[in-house]
């Protein structure tokens, strides 16, 4: 199950990431991963809504309620560290435990948080500040795994807004999360 916001979007596009053999879905069956499930939405946060879209939260829940019981990728939180840079009065720890008390037990692979931008809600302040709390809460869960996107990152892959990726950067991110996934939660064979 991959919960993403708008950085999430072009890379299940083959135009976001440069082709088919580039995306999201196929990056995670090239290693492994028999069923993939994604659910993305611009501008998504774990509480906060836009209009009438569901908020990660919900999603989560959802997908739990359907009886899912598998890995988890999230890709969310550059959204939830701005709204919390605005005022909102949900913590980041208190966001990122009601995620992973509806998640439950299962693997997960967090995703951290990263922009180019220097001023405004969105600024990479903002985005270091939720990092620093998500691993200090995601250290209570064994079955969490944060992925230090924000260390891997370059410069370069980033569009002029400072938050969403290029082409080159998108199939970046694809391709190296498909790898952390592997690397932090490797397959078991099934037993005969």
């Amino acid at each position: 199950m991959h919960i993403g916001d708008s950085t999430s979007l072009s890379l299940f596009e083959p135009t976001g990431v440069g082709g088919d053999d580039l995306t999201m879905d196929q990056r995670y069956r090239d290693v492994g991963v028999s069923n993939v499930y994604p659910d993305n939405d611009g501008a998504r946060a774990i509480i906060e809504h836009l209009d009438s879209d569901a908020n990660a939260l919900e999603v989560a829940q959802g997908v739990r309620d359907n009886g899912y019981h598998d890995c988890w990728v999230l890709m969310v939180g550059t959204n939830d560290a701005a709204n919390i840079a605005a005022g909102a009065n949900v913590s980041a720890e208190e966001r990122i435990r009601r995620m992973l008390d509806v998640i439950g037990g299962d693997p997960v692979l967090w995703v951290n948080a990263v922009t180019q931008r220097t001023e405004d809600a969105y600024r990479n302040a903002s985005m270091l500040a939720w990092n620093d709390e998500l691993d200090r809460v995601t250290a209570d869960y064994p079955n969490v795994r944060v992925f230090d996107w924000y260390d891997i990152v370059q410069p370069q892959w980033f569009r002029n807004d400072g938050i969403h990726y290029t082409v080159e950067g998108s199939a970046q991110r694809a391709a190296l999360t498909a790898q952390a996934l592997v690397d932090n939660f490797p397959a078991t064979p099934p037993q005969p």
